[in-house]
């Protein structure tokens, strides 16, 4: 491939080299952000050589051009355009500057947790092997492995020591969150020690019927309680460390701000998330379950087919990251996600509406190419290319195929009683975090999922309501 003429055919189609002021790829996507936003032409760009679709989002111009691709194009584009090289995290930021108020909230939860997901989903797949090692009746056994040796119990109780993540969660939030804000992390790192000190009563036994003690600060009388599973909590109060440590940097003088800032901050901060942010965090947490509770459990498969068709559509309004932290909170404490598994049927059915399309475009086609290329990124959790390159391209009625398909496969995981002991993982790589005894319903799910949209587009096509236009 010629990638200096791949590259060189972008510029007159997205404005110009002086329309770019940052570019960066991923693993398949050169992203763009432009100066306006009106100047490219999405359907010119989609007919060029090597590009597999192009898409509008979080302020940023995506085209696909696919894995090893994109490298080469990134570099000669480089080279044409004079930028320097930019960080995903630098085009995502500033991508976010046009955004609402409200998305820039929920693009806030994709920033913080997306550093940390190595951490979730290490431990995951730890306590997923410990689940193997004592869970009762696995392998044809009466009890479980655990059951039938010391070696193999003080093993699995060691396993659990090592999935430390969900333990010291607050820990990893506020170091996050707290370094997204512009604050010291380090600061954040002793403010989540804080939140889950020994010397607090846990948070799990007072939900469970222990009474709490409590102490009066200034006056208001505060429960003795740390925040285990305090993800709202955590990011609140974080925000609040880094905006008050950047004022007193800004006033205090410089040759006592070493020893006063970070003395004032911890002090100010730490009585303002028992006092105030820690409350509101939990009452954040608290109506949010009550709504995810509501539509899983109360609804039944009613509930979880409304929330699985839903997802998919929350991605493309970019509002669906705060659900990340509802899941922590899920898995820190209960132990269980159930919506991980409807989080992996609504992206895999986007993947078989992908499949659908291509079984309906001319062979030896760009459509089916891109239709193709687009349906492999969603077995692996990925469905940006899958609805932007295809189920919405021409129509919304692939996408409606899917997200219908995505809702049945949601109310097969709730019969099934299908739940994650993590997050993050979706499609082939939630294999590894799925609850054991479950397994097969998470693929029954999965596979329901992935052939109703088919079926679904294939008689849409034959009715007449796909129209002439195809993927």
């Amino acid at each position: 491939m010629d990638y200096r003429k791949m590259a060189s055919q972008l510029l007159p189609l997205i404005g110009g080299k002086e329309n770019v002021s940052k570019a960066t790829h991923c693993v398949t996507r050169l992203r763009l952000i432009l100066a306006d936003n009106t100047k490219y032409d999405k359907k010119a760009l989609e007919e060029l050589d090597g590009v597999k679709g192009v898409f509008f989002n979080s302020g940023q111009l995506q085209i696909i051009y696919g894995t090893k691709t994109v490298d080469a194009v990134y570099e000669e584009f480089l080279i044409m355009t004079g930028l320097g090289e930019s960080t995903v995290a630098e085009v995502k930021e500033e991508g976010t500057e046009d955004l609402k108020p409200l998305q820039k909230a929920f693009k806030i939860f994709s920033d913080i947790f997306v550093p940390i997901i190595p951490a979730f989903v290490g431990a995951a797949m730890i306590v997923g092997i410990k689940s193997l090692l004592t869970t009762a009746g696995l392998f044809g056994l009466e009890g479980s492995l655990a059951d039938q040796s010391k070696l193999v119990a003080d093993f699995a109780a060691c396993l659990n020591i090592i999935a430390a993540t969900f333990t010291f969660l607050p820990v990893l939030i506020t170091y996050s969150a707290v370094k997204r804000f512009g604050g010291n992390p380090i600061l954040g790192i002793v403010l989540g020690c804080i939140m889950i000190h020994p010397g607090l009563m846990d948070a799990n036994a007072v939900a469970a019927g222990a009474v709490p003690q409590y102490w009066s600060l200034l006056g208001i009388q505060t429960p003795i309680v740390g925040f285990q599973g305090g993800v709202f909590s955590a990011i609140l109060v974080s925000w609040f460390l880094a905006r008050t440590e950047k004022v007193l940097q800004k006033h205090v003088p410089q040759v006592v701000s070493f020893i006063v800032v970070p003395s004032v901050t911890l002090l100010i901060s730490g009585l303002a998330l028992f006092l105030v942010f820690g409350p509101l965090g939990n009452l954040i947490g608290h109506g949010l379950g009550i709504v995810t509770d509501f539509l899983y459990n109360r609804c039944g498969i009613v509930g979880a087919f409304a929330f699985a068709a839903l997802l998919q559509p929350l991605v493309i309004t970019g509002t669906h990251h705060a659900i990340q932290g509802i899941e922590a909170s899920l898995v820190a404490n209960t132990g269980f996600n159930y919506i991980q598994p409807l989080w992996s049927v609504s992206i895999i059915a986007q993947g078989g509406a992908c499949i659908g399309m291509y079984l309906l475009a001319k062979k030896r086609s760009k459509d089916r190419e891109i239709a193709m290329s687009s349906f492999f990124p969603t077995l692996f959790g990925v469905s940006e290319p899958a609805i932007f390159a295809v189920n919405i391209k021409d129509s919304m009625i692939p996408f409606i195929c899917a997200i219908t398909g995505a809702g049945i496969g949601g109310a097969v995981m709730k019969l099934l009683d299908v739940k994650a002991i993590g997050f993050a993982l979706t499609g082939l790589p939630g294999l590894t975090i799925v609850y054991p005894p479950v397994l097969a319903g998470y693929i029954i799910g999965n596979l329901a999922a992935f052939a109703l949209p088919i079926v679904f587009i294939l008689v849409c096509a034959k009715a007449g309501k796909l129209g002439n236009k195809q993927p």
